[in-house]
Parts: C-alpha cells; structure tokens; sequence
C-alpha cells in the first residue's frame, strides 16, 4: 500500500470526529472534547492500559492458529510499510476519530456493550463463520467495553483516546515488523 493511502486512510478516520460532532448537535467544542481532561492523570493511566492489553493480545493471538486467522491483518498491516511516525499518525488518528464517534456520539443510542460489539464487528473480529477470530474479537470486546463505560466515568473522552491509540500502536508496530509470529 502507498504512503498516500495510508494517510488518506488515517485522515479518513479522523474526520469521524467531526461526524460525531455533527451527531452530538454541534456543542461547544471545549465541553464536547473535554479539553480540561487532556492532561490529566487518566490520559496517562489510559495510554498504559492500550499498551498493556495491546501486549496481552500479542500474547494471547501468539497461536499458528491466531496468525492463520489473522494473516489478512499482518499482510495489510505489512505491506503498508510504517515507520514510527506513520504508525503513530495512524494510531492517533484511529484513537481520536473512533473515540469520538463510537464512545460520544452512538452510545447516545447504543447501550455501551452494544456498541463494544458493533465496534469489534465492524473492524471484522467479530465472524460467526470463524470461531477463531471471533474468540478474539471478544477478548477486543472485553477492552472496547472498559472504553465504553470509562466515557462517562471519572477517566473520560482522553482515558479513551490514550487507551485505544497505543493499543493502535501496540498492534501496528509489532504485527508491521515481526514475520512468522505476532
């Protein structure tokens, strides 16, 4: 894949948060992102969190049958040939565009598990045809679930963002570098 599209897709994402924004009713921008929280201990706590889950699914999904399941994923993720800066443009355009949409603006209509599993089917963890991948994408539903009820908590829009870009992270780094296992 060209570094263009890999931009084009990370700016794609990020325009999520505007549509959320659109969906939220256009409310004042500093309330809507709650700029007062950013740096906040909960950023810290939750950039912690998506390392420290994004490293257990290393572990767990270290299988021939997990790296069978998710060949898809390494050989896209590969072929995009990130460096540091593009892995971390692409984890925190993923983190803030995502957040914004799924966390603020449709679990106004969607019960937080709902929309955990909306979210992991959407990113294609979730295949009732494929036991495999699905027993995984529930272990991502498990993650997703704590964003979706830390949104409305003390931990807030940041813990969320921190969370999901270095789970990102994580993922693109070592699923982009390690050739035979993940």
């Amino acid at each position: 894949m060209s570094k263009w599209k890999v931009y084009l897709l990370g700016f794609a994402t990020l325009l999520m948060a505007p549509l959320g924004w659109l969906l939220c009713g256009m409310p004042e921008i500093s309330d809507f992102l709650q700029l007062e929280q950013l740096t906040g201990i909960w950023t810290g706590i939750g950039a912690e969190y998506g390392i420290v889950f994004g490293i257990f699914m290393l572990i767990v999904t270290n299988t021939e049958t997990a790296r069978k399941s998710f060949s898809v994923q390494h050989q896209l993720i590969r072929s995009m040939q990130l460096n540091i800066a593009d892995i971390l443009f692409l984890s925190l355009c993923a983190g803030f565009g995502e957040e914004i949409l799924f966390r603020i603006a449709i679990q106004q209509w969607l019960h937080p598990v709902l929309a955990s599993v909306a979210f992991v089917a959407i990113h294609g963890y979730i295949n009732p045809k494929d036991w495999e991948t699905t027993k995984y994408g529930l272990l991502v539903c498990l993650f997703i679930t704590v964003l979706s009820y830390a949104i409305s908590g003390e931990q807030g829009l940041w813990f969320c963002i921190a969370a999901h870009a270095s789970y990102d992270f994580v993922l693109f780094y070592f699923w982009g570098r390690v050739q035979g296992s993940m």
